[in-house]
């Protein structure tokens, strides 16, 4: 090997040299034309890391991971890292009181099988909501006062109707709203009504401050519905969903029928890795323009400051040995990573729901390596 690496890989990696034509990088079993497949070596990524960390991901005794369920790694056009492991298929129930739903804990998770990405869904209602700027003739700078002329809070409370779609978008709405330590969310799913819940909620000033707030997304979607004047279901199913070739997803909506904006939705992990590359490619799939031009740009640059990192609109900015990258995260675990410089995308998911530290750390864990293995000299045998 021709580059120094981490002290910690050394020995496995010098053992795992004889076996490295055995090493099953793949697991699908039908191909997908929208994802080719490739070794990792053909795109110069370094194979003895890669082989490395599937022995950890499978060797939960040594390694210290739990419920890694997915791991896909595209790399400059090419599907060069699929694995799939058992695990729980367990999930939160949002209608009684965001609690932990326990399912099987010895699911097989394969390709066919849509995972619940909780968060992750706020970055699918970004994505949105570009599309429907573009038709709408909106703009993100659109307020509460044009969007909700009649609503009695937006008519009596100058405050609230200056709102901006950018706020929402942002986490700067300024509601005063903790739901990672208090429990407004909990509280949030027993009204029938998001929207005006949410306005009668005490707010600060809208642009003073960032709070997660999940309502935001949901009352988005509300307002995007409205605006395009049809259901949001169909509407992105025909502009986004069936473009990249989705087939097997599920999408809970809000009490009042519209489609949850801030999670509850699943997907399979190639159809995440879809998304992701479309973010890469800068809004474009297959030679069409999805996204409005600038859109991708404007969801991954920082447009906020938060104690979790640098935040764009329902992505978070993070930045690991040197790279620079963007993320879509749910809890459990679920991840979309795009790294514009490695020409690269991460997608995991994990079953380690309401336990932020360690799926964050195993996370971290995983993308170092897979940071590794882009920067490392390949084996001068693989290239």
């Amino acid at each position: 090997m021709g580059a120094v690496l981490c002290g910690a890989f050394l020995p496995a990696l010098a053992q795992s040299t004889p076996s490295q034509d055995k090493i099953q990088f793949h697991q699908h079993k039908t191909p997908d034309p929208a994802l080719p497949v490739q070794r990792p070596a053909t795109q110069s990524l370094n194979e003895q890391v890669l082989h490395q960390l599937l022995l950890q991901l499978q060797d939960k005794t040594t390694s210290g991971y739990q419920q890694v369920h997915s791991l896909l790694l595209y790399k400059s056009g090419a599907l060069v890292l699929e694995l799939y492991q058992k695990g729980n298929n367990d999930f939160i129930n949002f209608e009684q009181g965001i609690k932990l739903v326990k399912g099987s804990q010895d699911f097989v998770w394969t390709a066919d099988k849509p995972h619940y990405v909780a968060s992750v869904t706020k970055a699918v209602t970004a994505t949105l909501t570009g599309i429907a700027l573009q038709q709408t003739g909106l703009t993100v700078d659109a307020t509460l006062a044009q969007l909700l002329p009649q609503h009695p809070v937006i008519k009596a409370d100058p405050l609230k109707a200056s709102i901006s779609l950018h706020q929402l978008l942002s986490m700067q709405a300024g509601f005063v709203w903790d739901e990672w330590t208090g429990q407004d969310l909990v509280t949030l799913w027993q009204h029938q009504n998001f929207t005006d819940h949410l306005l009668q909620q005490p707010n600060t000033g809208p642009g003073k401050s960032w709070a997660y707030n999940s309502a935001l997304p949901n009352l988005l979607l509300t307002l995007l519905q409205q605006q395009l004047k049809q259901p949001l279901r169909p509407w992105a199913k025909q502009q986004l969903f069936d473009k990249l070739g989705f087939t097997n997803y599920r999408w809970d909506t809000q009490p009042d029928g519209v489609p949850e904006g801030s999670a509850r939705l699943w997907l399979t992990s190639r159809d995440m890795l879809k998304l992701g590359v479309l973010y890469l490619q800068q809004g474009q799939w297959q030679g069409e323009q999805l996204l409005p031009s600038g859109w991708v740009q404007q969801m991954t640059s920082r447009q906020a400051k938060s104690p979790a990192g640098d935040y764009g609109y329902y992505f978070w900015l993070r930045q690991q040995d040197g790279v620079s990258y963007y993320t879509a995260e749910g809890d459990g675990g679920q991840y979309i990573a795009v790294f514009p410089t490695l020409d690269m995308v991460l997608v995991l998911t994990q079953g380690n729901y309401q336990q932020w530290a360690l799926y964050k750390t195993q996370a971290d864990r995983i993308i170092q390596q897979l940071i590794l293995s882009s920067t490392a000299q390949p084996d001068p045998d693989r290239s």
